[in-house]
């Protein structure tokens, strides 16, 4: 007897060739059972695999459907919104459908094994654990690097951040534990970040609206009702957005709707963390990775049964299964951090805006240095502009000072600080007050230099220097982990006249130590924080201000709110302005506003002095300015002329190889085949460009070379795109890797 329901599924297996629906027929034993995004066993060719519906058919699409074998689970895994949801992202970002629904799955759900944690303990004193590391250092480096972290972590560390800090394996742990330096045990997990007590001082009740909140408060309360569903909060550093975003949920709440509130990176908005948490303390949930599989799970879980009502999280967040959505909070959309950098390539504002347009849901925007694309959106009346010049009760933008280090070098001075940083350096300690120091360079120096023959130490995998770390010693690749011990003699020309350049967090942290002993400074950056719980310690010490100079990358730059800070130094403002990017200006101005904006948050007037060799950039000159406008006004005249977003899209196809010659033979064969199928449609206002080699030429190995397919509504030759590639990467098999990247953040 015929089936009388057929389902459409997708294999749960990541390649080209079965990159489509199957259809299967649903067996008696099953019929009822089975819905759209239920997870399936299915028999394909000679063995079962796991697959997901996402269509029932009543009749068949082919002869002879193969019945499917089981049911995994007791409720389906994906709701019909993010079947639809997974499709869209798969065709609008170059994936294949599978890892776009792998993207709207819950966590991994062993909750028992994810409750404890391996941790590696040290059984010496830190002075002897040094000692020892020092001695291998030579002959077993990941060893050494073992005991030089835990002498550093007296209470040991979980394996999992061990071994992430160190890049070292079980064959290098393995033997330090045989010979009695470290032990192992399996411990509980920690309770997630936002499990601590309240931080003192937390925001718990609604603040008082200045003129200005009070007139965006009245734009967002009618778009719950109205038309205008998306809102940009443009709004200076301390100008109350996030009271306003609070507000918001409250009101999505009342009418019984659910709240997503995204932002860039979880680990800086203990704040946010802290006011969400207070105000709806029985309907909050988090999701982001830091948290254990298992909290996770229970996490998601919560949110899928509707006991969480008001979601916080970063990129991934967005996937969270909330129905009914009444609002969307994006928190910082400039953020290049809302990107994703492996396939599915999504940027969060697509899919948000994608969500927010299913539920019928309001999309609140905000950024005090808001992104080219969205802010011309709001000209292009996509979305309303919503602006707050001023900062709240009274307080005032900081003073911004320029300083040229080239004068500061023609001077003589040959130090980290300028000699006018430096001075206010010991103004503000002697005042009492704290500094916070940004520079977008962790580590110690740049990179290592042979001044005899020249030669920079370089990744052997990758085309990029080995940047030196001071503690512990080590030269690190910051694309691929490759580690090594620093160097004491030239490796080509045997002298001992190598020397680190360059600047990082590791080398201000010591200059300050060096110029204001005693001062107590604490640091900032991935290094720093890569332990759980590291990133609340250092944020309370500053906080408590027990702490009286903060040192950090981009991480300090954004999210804090330390009413005792009164001077910013912006150590060297042009590491990112000469990126060969088009969006380096833009990232520029981003920073150092962001940074700026640290200062002056309390009742004394704040002060901001930038460092940098460039100072006539319209970049630095702007954000010393905080003139949005200016800069603006600049960046978008520069990218009209050269046709680059949000004037037009990108497409970024990489084509790389363990073979250079291959790699750029490829790169030009995969033109040539794009410009046939292009030219059939009759494609216009668009260009082909390249193949050039990527201006990180080498990373892991392969060699990279670039094209970029650039114009207007680039969506309507995806399909062809997709075609092509995919047919090619077919006939080139393994050895060619390909990447398709829509409307990329990054052209390195």
């Amino acid at each position: 007897m015929a089936a009388e329901l057929y389902a459409r599924v997708i294999l749960d297996m990541v390649s080209n060739a079965v990159d489509r629906p199957f259809q299967y027929a649903v067996p008696s034993h099953l019929a009822g059972k089975i819905e759209v995004g239920s997870r399936v066993l299915v028999p394909f060719r000679s063995r079962q695999m796991v697959a997901y519906v996402v269509a029932l058919d009543r009749e068949p699409l082919i002869n002879n459907t193969r019945d499917i074998i089981d049911i995994q689970d007791p409720f389906p895994v994906l709701q019909p919104e993010f079947v639809e949801l997974s499709h869209w992202l798969s065709r609008r970002f170059f994936s294949r459908w599978i890892e776009s629904i792998h993207l709207c799955l819950p966590p991994a759900g062993e909750k028992a094994k994810a409750r404890h944690v391996e941790k590696v303990l040290p059984l010496f004193p830190p002075e002897i654990m040094r000692e020892e590391s020092a001695r291998l250092k030579s002959k077993a480096f990941r060893q050494a690097l073992i005991l030089e972290h835990l002498a550093l972590a007296e209470e040991g560390l979980p394996w999992r951040v061990l071994k992430a800090k160190t890049g070292a394996g079980r064959q290098s742990l393995v033997p330090l534990i045989k010979r009695g330096w470290l032990k192992i045990e399996t411990v509980p997990s920690e309770s997630p970040l936002w499990d601590k007590p309240q931080v003192e001082g937390t925001i718990s009740k609604k603040l008082t609206l200045t003129s200005e909140q009070e007139a965006a408060w009245r734009e967002i309360k009618e778009g719950f009702t109205g038309r205008q569903k998306q809102f940009l909060i443009f709004g200076v550093t301390g100008s109350g957005k996030t009271e306003l975003y609070l507000r918001a949920a409250e009101e999505a709440l009342k009418r019984g709707r659910t709240v997503l509130f995204l932002v860039p990176e979880i680990a800086l908005t203990p704040q946010i963390i802290e006011q969400l948490k207070t105000r709806f303390p029985d309907s909050f949930a988090l999701l982001h990775s830091s948290l254990s599989p298992g909290e996770r799970y229970e996490q998601w879980l919560r949110v899928k049964r509707g006991e969480a009502r008001v979601v916080l999280g970063a990129r991934s967040a967005v996937f969270a299964p909330l129905s009914n959505i009444g609002l969307i909070v994006m928190d910082e959309e400039h953020e290049n951090t809302y990107k994703q950098s492996e396939s599915p390539r999504y940027h969060t504002r697509d899919v948000a805006r994608w969500r927010a347009a299913y539920h019928d849901a309001v999309l609140l925007m905000g950024s005090a240095t808001p992104s080219l694309e969205t802010f011309l959106d709001t000209r292009r009346k996509k979305a309303k502009l919503l602006t707050l010049t001023r900062r709240v009760e009274g307080h005032r933008l900081p003073d911004v000072e320029v300083v040229d280090m080239r004068r500061e070098f023609g001077a003589g001075n040959r130090g980290i600080f300028s000699r006018s940083l430096r001075k206010a350096m010991e103004e503000t300690l002697h005042r009492q007050e704290q500094i916070m120091l940004f520079l977008n360079r962790r580590g110690f120096a740049g990179f290592q230099l042979c001044r005899q023959c020249g030669l920079v130490l370089k990744c052997p995998s990758c085309d990029v220097s080995l940047t030196y770390h001071s503690s512990p010693e080590h030269l690190q690749c910051h694309y691929c982990g490759y580690r090594r011990a620093a160097l004491q003699f030239c490796p080509q020309c045997k002298s001992r006249y190598l020397r680190n350049f360059g600047l990082g967090t590791q080398k201000v942290e010591r200059e300050v130590q060096n110029i204001f002993p005693g001062v107590e400074v604490v640091r900032m950056d991935s290094d720093t924080t890569a332990v759980r719980g590291a990133y609340d310690r250092i944020w309370s010490s500053f906080k408590e201000k027990r702490a009286s100079v903060l040192i950090g990358t981009q991480m300090i730059a954004k999210g804090f709110d330390f009413p005792g800070v009164t001077l910013v130094g912006i150590v060297a403002a042009d590491i990112t302005l000469h990126l060969p990017d088009f969006r380096a200006g833009e990232r520029t101005f981003q920073l150092l506003s962001q940074a700026a904006g640290r200062s002056g948050r309390g009742a004394q007037r704040g002060r901001v002095i930038i460092q940098t060799f460039t100072p006539w950039h319209y970049s630095i000159k702007a954000a010393a300015e905080h003139s949005y406008k200016d800069f603006l006004q600049e960046e978008l005249k520069r990218r009209k002329l050269l046709l680059y977003p949000p004037f037009s899209e990108i497409i970024l196809i990489n084509c790389s190889s363990l073979q250079e010659p291959k790699a750029r033979l490829f790169a030009e064969k995969l033109k040539a085949a794009l410009a046939e199928s292009l030219s059939i449609v009759g494609e216009k206002e668009t260009e082909l460009l390249g193949p050039s080699p990527a201006p990180l030429f080498k990373i892991k190995d392969r060699f990279r070379y670039q094209l970029i397919f650039k114009g207007i509504n680039l969506q309507q030759y995806a399909g062809i795109i997709r075609d092509v590639v995919w047919r090619f990467s077919q006939e080139t098999g393994e050895e060619i890797r390909i990447t398709v990247d829509f409307n990329p953040m990054m052209m390195l």
